[in-house]
């Protein structure tokens, strides 16, 4: 399964850490996103909530961040690429 076709939203992943912080199994969070419309095996959820919790580790410094910025806008402006939403 590819993450980026479904989990885009951080609701999606806000919802996935209020499910495992209630202690409630992968198994059973995998369920209830599939239900809900976003297919997921349990080693998915494992994998997602490593995942997240990794990105807070290092910081960006400030250069690098606004080009990650400038490069993000420079990318809504070009009308050749295809609309994001879209995949």
């Amino acid at each position: 399964m590819i993450f980026k076709d479904h989990i885009v939203r951080i609701d999606n992943i806000k919802t996935i850490q209020m499910l495992n912080a209630a202690k409630i199994d992968h198994q059973v969070i995998a369920m209830f996103m599939t239900c809900e419309g976003i297919p997921l095996e349990k080693e998915d959820v494992c994998a997602i909530l490593r995942q997240y919790d990794a990105l807070g580790l290092h910081k960006v410094s400030h250069k690098k961040a606004k080009a990650l910025i400038q490069a993000k806008m420079n990318h809504f402006e070009d009308s050749e690429l295809p609309c994001p939403a879209a995949y």
